[in-house]
C-alpha cells in the first residue's frame, strides 16, 4: 500500500465537492483555515454549484475532481462534504494516476466510495477525517480539523480513548481499512471490496433505522467480512432511529451480538464519524491496536 508524501506549509490543496451540494459560507470558511495553517487553496469549477441535492451534475462534479487529480501540483484533494452522490462519479472518473503519483484524499461518509476505491483498486492510502463542512461545529482543535493537518504534515497521532463496556480486551496490529458502513455494504462483492483478512476494520454510521443498521450488519456477517479479522473499531453511530416496533438492543449491543462469536479485540465509541469529534484515520496505513480495562491505545506503524 502506497501513503502518499506528507506535505509541507504552502502545499497546494484542492477543494472539490463530489456529493451534495454546499453553501458558500463553507467555501469561505474553507479558503480562511487553509490561510490561516499556511496552506495554498485552488476550488473546484463546480464547488458551491447546484443541481438537485448535488453540487453540480455528475458530469461536472466528476470533471472537478479529474481536475484535481490530474493537477501535479496539487497536494491534498479535501472533499467539502459527504451526503449523496459521490459513488455516481465511480464511473466517470479515472484514479489511475495516483497510483503512481500518489495524493491525499480526504473526507469521510459518503466519501467512503473512494477510500474503498483506493485501497482495493489503485493500492493507496487516504484519509478518513473531518471535511470542510464540519468547520461549523466548534473549535478546530476540539474538533480533530487541526490535528488533520498536523497528521498530513507527518505528525503520526497515537490516540488514547476511554474504556467501554462492550469492548473486548486484547492487542492486535494490522492494515486499518473501513469506514461508513452503508458505503461498505453497497460495494459487498464489486472490486471496491475489502478482504478482511487480518484488517483492522473501523466503521461509523448516522441516521439509520436500528433494524437496518442490523441487517447492513448481518450482511457483513454471512457474507464473511468479519470472519478472520484483526480486531473491529466501532466509531460513531450518530442519531439511530427506532420504529414503532422497538428493535429490542442499541446500535453498539446490536453490533456486539453479531460478532460474538469471534475473539478478535473489539473497540466501541472511538471518536471518528459524524458526532462532534472526528479522529483523522489514516486507513491503508498499519496500526499497532491495544484494547484493556483501562482503554484504548491506536498507534500507527512505520
Amino acid at each position: 500500500m502506497k501513503v502518499p508524501q506528507f506535505i509541507k506549509p504552502g502545499a497546494l490543496v484542492g477543494l472539490v465537492s463530489p456529493a451534495g451540494k454546499i453553501a458558500p459560507e463553507y467555501l469561505d470558511l474553507s479558503r480562511k483555515y487553509l490561510d490561516k495553517i499556511g496552506m495554498r487553496h485552488i476550488s473546484g469549477t463546480n464547488v458551491i454549484n447546484s443541481w438537485h441535492q448535488f453540487a453540480g451534475t455528475d458530469e461536472q462534479r466528476a470533471a472537478d475532481l479529474q481536475a484535481m487529480i490530474n493537477n501535479p501540483e496539487v497536494s491534498v484533494i479535501w472533499c467539502m462534504r459527504g451526503g449523496y452522490g459521490a459513488g455516481r462519479l465511480l464511473e466517470l472518473v479515472d484514479f489511475g494516476p495516483m497510483k503512481d503519483k500518489p495524493k491525499w484524499l480526504v473526507g469521510f461518509s459518503d466519501i467512503t466510495f473512494y477510500h474503498a476505491l483506493l485501497q482495493n483498486q489503485i493500492g493507496v492510502a487516504s484519509m478518513h477525517a473531518a471535511m470542510p463542512k464540519n468547520l461549523d461545529r466548534g473549535l478546530t482543535s476540539a474538533n480533530g480539523i487541526d490535528l488533520l493537518w498536523k497528521f498530513l504534515q507527518g505528525e503520526l497521532p497515537s490516540y488514547s480513548v476511554n474504556p467501554h463496556p462492550l469492548n473486548r480486551p486484547g492487542r492486535a496490529s494490522g492494515q486499518l481499512t473501513g469506514g461508513n458502513l452503508t458505503i461498505l455494504s453497497i460495494v459487498r462483492g464489486s472490486s471496491l471490496d475489502y478482504n478482511p483478512a487480518g484488517k483492522v476494520l473501523f466503521l461509523e454510521e448516522v441516521g439509520e433505522q436500528l433494524y437496518h443498521l442490523d441487517r447492513m450488519m448481518y450482511g457483513l456477517y454471512i457474507s464473511g467480512k468479519l470472519e478472520g479479522l484483526a480486531a473491529l473499531i466501532v466509531g460513531d453511530m450518530s442519531e439511530m432511529q427506532d420504529g414503532r416496533d422497538p428493535f429490542g438492543a442499541e446500535a453498539y449491543q446490536l453490533i456486539a451480538d453479531i460478532v460474538k462469536k469471534y475473539d478478535y479485540p473489539l473497540v466501541f465509541g472511538f471518536p471518528a464519524g459524524h458526532d462532534k469529534v472526528n479522529l483523522p484515520l489514516l486507513l491503508g496505513a498499519n496500526v499497532d491496536l491495544n484494547v484493556s480495562v483501562r482503554g484504548v491505545e491506536l498507534n500507527y506503524i512505520g
